[in-house]
């Protein structure tokens, strides 16, 4: 890609690379390190013309909810408090897509 100065680097990320929730501290700082990474890249690809894109899609329901631990160790078991089902909700709605263009955002 440097090469022939062009190319379009995409990665997968999600939401929480950007807005973090309880019981998701290790998969939220996993993902705010992906976001790091790429906006960083980005910004170094720049004047090989390369784009780099992360695509952050809003909440998918997993088992992730159901294997979060709480504070103390013990399992959190996906039952969630109503400000949690709304935030969920909420970010479900959301799609953000940045691009090389001034870190250009559409929600």
């Amino acid at each position: 890609m440097i090469k022939r100065r062009q190319g379009h680097i995409v990665a997968i990320s999600s939401i929480q690379g950007k807005i973090s929730i309880p019981f998701r501290s290790a998969y939220a700082a996993s993902k705010h390190a992906t976001q790091a990474f790429f906006d960083c890249l980005r910004a170094e690809m720049e004047q090989y013309e390369i784009e780099v894109t992360v695509i952050s899609p809003g909440y998918i329901h997993t088992n992730l909810s159901v294997n979060a631990i709480t504070a103390d160790g013990s399992r959190y078991g996906g039952k969630l408090s109503t400000s949690l089902l709304t935030w969920k909700r909420r970010v479900s709605l959301v799609f953000t897509l940045e691009t090389v263009d001034s870190g250009k955002s559409w929600n």
